[in-house]
């Protein structure tokens, strides 16, 4: 095994509030649950929860995660496959239940009202870091997590990427029994696995099991939130996932639970299901090392941006690495949205000129918000033509001329092919 070591953050405080004395009433106060909406190439139904959040602050320290190394070529198994029985024991302890509050006001209603939704999460380090899926905690005013022996802890929002459905949570415990992380890159068809939850958000801990029905499948997952201020109608906000596909049952409230392999590694987050009545043993579960990648962004840096440029296929270039980042991943940074510079490659056509942390503005009367248009404009030009480029830096203006280099990836493909 090898350990995976991440910078400890110290997540944000989620606000705390006075339960109301009837939690169950009707009206004014009353409990209700969004549910998310799934389109595949048929309707797929989000387990639950809300959307979004704010990005952790910062704490030295460092979290440790066991993920295992090699494999045997028969599947995401390192070969040491092990009783169902076995299993069952190994990755229990691991999956904890999530349960969530929400305050939600309107113009049409004196007071609050407090929804409600359910899921569950699995621990990933020792010390109380846990990952589960973005839409069980998103919009969450508090959250409750209850571990396999019962014991009942509040938790914080480190970070969420609800582009990927992803989300670490923290309690505050020592000594937990965390997961080990598969290799979801060596998952094969037909391999079993077992899926770990909290369906209907009543029966935490249930296993259920199952086999891989599909290594690669995309789904459009149309998320729906009630919670607009002032009551005006629902929000809608549409991102696909690349997932593994499962027949192992899975229900409302498994969402952000762990899909496992027969060596009781973990391999994927459960985060949806087939909605149709005759679509029985279709889960969805996202990749465990697309979920590992998001979650040492969230716990590093309290947000994660997918979206980044190292290489290009133009001519010229500027010789520096970019990252776009979305709104989402703005506030959660409490930065502006836009396409920042990451790295300036020394000696190149930039060095000097830009600095890592830049956020571009444009290049000549071109505005920059995306990789893609960096992309576009800088195809435009030829190695050796000069550009005007404008960045923010520490909240000043800069503008600076850039002539642009010969791109070497460019040119070495280019003399492979003579």
């Amino acid at each position: 095994m090898e350990n995976n070591y991440y910078e400890n953050r110290e997540p944000q405080q989620v606000p705390q509030y006075e339960e109301p004395e009837n939690r169950k009433t009707n009206g004014h106060g009353k409990h209700s649950q969004t549910v998310g909406i799934l389109a595949a190439a048929a309707l797929i139904a989000l387990a639950c929860g809300y959307a979004g959040s704010w990005a952790a602050s910062q704490n030295a320290g460092k979290v440790v995660i066991q993920k295992v190394t090699g494999s045997s070529g028969t599947g995401s198994s390192d070969g040491e496959e092990m009783s169902a029985t076995d299993v069952a024991a190994a990755i229990s302890p691991t999956v904890v239940s999530i349960a969530t509050e929400q305050i939600q006001y309107n113009q049409f209603w004196y007071g609050a009202q407090v929804s409600s939704g359910a899921g569950s999460g699995v621990i990933i380090s020792e010390d109380g870091y846990i990952l589960t899926c973005a839409h069980v905690v998103s919009g969450a005013d508090s959250i409750a997590v209850t571990d396999y022996e019962g014991n009942e802890y509040q938790a914080q929002l480190v970070g969420s990427y609800e582009t990927g459905d992803i989300a670490v949570i923290k309690i505050d415990a020592q000594g937990l029994q965390a997961a080990t992380l598969g290799d979801s890159d060596q998952v094969k068809l037909a391999e079993t696995v077992y899926a770990v939850g909290n369906p209907g958000g009543t029966l935490g801990g249930s296993i259920t099991d199952g086999i891989i029905s599909a290594t690669e499948r995309t789904i459009t997952v149309a998320l729906d939130s009630s919670s607009q201020s002032y009551g005006f109608g629902s929000v809608r906000n549409a991102v696909s996932l690349d997932v593994l596909q499962t027949s192992t049952a899975v229900s409302p409230g498994n969402s952000g639970g762990g899909l496992f392999n027969s060596s009781g590694e973990l391999i994927g987050i459960v985060n949806a299901k087939g909605s149709g009545d005759s679509q029985e043993g279709i889960g969805f579960a996202i990749p465990i090392n697309t979920a590992q990648e998001i979650a040492t962004g969230l716990i590093n840096d309290g947000y994660y941006t997918g979206d980044t440029l190292t290489e290009s296929e133009n001519d010229a270039v500027m010789n520096i690495t970019v990252s776009e980042i979305g709104s989402e991943q703005a506030q959660l940074a409490g930065v502006e949205a836009g396409l920042y510079v990451r790295s300036v490659e020394e000696g190149g056509a930039s060095d000097g000129l830009l600095e890592a942390g830049d956020r571009i503005i444009s290049v000549e009367d071109t505005v920059i918000k995306t990789v893609k248009q960096l992309s576009n404009v800088l195809a435009k030009y030829e190695p050796g033509e000069t550009v005007s480029v404008s960045v923010e830096r520490n909240g000043k203006m800069i503008t600076t001329d850039i002539t642009l280099a010969q791109n070497q990836n460019q040119t070495e493909s280019s003399e492979e092919t003579e």
